[in-house]
């Protein structure tokens, strides 16, 4: 299991300001808010907004995408494909931001500490991130919330317990945890 190492210490499981956060995690949460800015949901009318925190401090951003067959990719996993296509394979968080821009969601707006989390197959590929890491344990969910001051940390582990993960099917992914060739 990899040892993350944060330039502040976390505060977990409750709404905490941005501001009383670590750098990295308010860059990743910045990143998620912008990139849901840029969301193509004509369908839905919900943007989401996704950024994986690499160790080294770098950001992967990702925005979802839906189409008129009303299928959809994630901003979680178009983050993930994008930092893959990048050579990027490892991240120790994922930072997380949506809103509806639908007009009932305009005419009665969320409350202001709102957060969205990761659908649960985003969590799962998020789970593969994590693995391929080598911190499941430790990778960090970051959910901004509505009125973007405050944001919500939970540990995947929390929120995907009895994962089904690649050891599941006999596979060690630590030789494919380098850079994507």
């Amino acid at each position: 299991m990899s040892s993350i190492k944060w330039s502040a210490p976390l505060v977990m499981n409750q709404l905490v300001a941005l501001a009383d956060l670590p750098a990295e995690i308010q860059k990743a949460a910045q990143a998620a808010v912008t990139a849901h800015k840029r969301a193509y949901a004509p369908y839905s009318n919900f943007h989401v907004g996704a950024a994986l925190l690499h160790d080294e401090g770098s950001v992967t951003a990702g925005c979802n995408y839906e189409n008129c067959t009303l299928q959809a990719c994630c901003a979680e996993r178009c983050a993930i494909v994008r930092a893959n296509v990048e050579g990027r394979r490892c991240a120790n968080a994922v930072a997380v931001y949506g809103r509806g821009y639908a007009e009932a969601a305009l005419a009665s707006p969320p409350p202001s500490d709102a957060v969205c989390p990761p659908c649960g197959l985003c969590r799962q590929l998020l789970a593969e991130v994590a693995d391929l890491s080598k911190n499941f344990d430790e990778f960090v969910v970051i959910m901004v919330s509505f009125d973007t001051t405050h944001a919500k940390l939970v540990r995947l582990a929390d929120y995907l317990p009895g994962k089904f993960g690649p050891s599941d099917i006999g596979m060690d992914v630590a030789k494919l945890s380098k850079s994507a060739q």
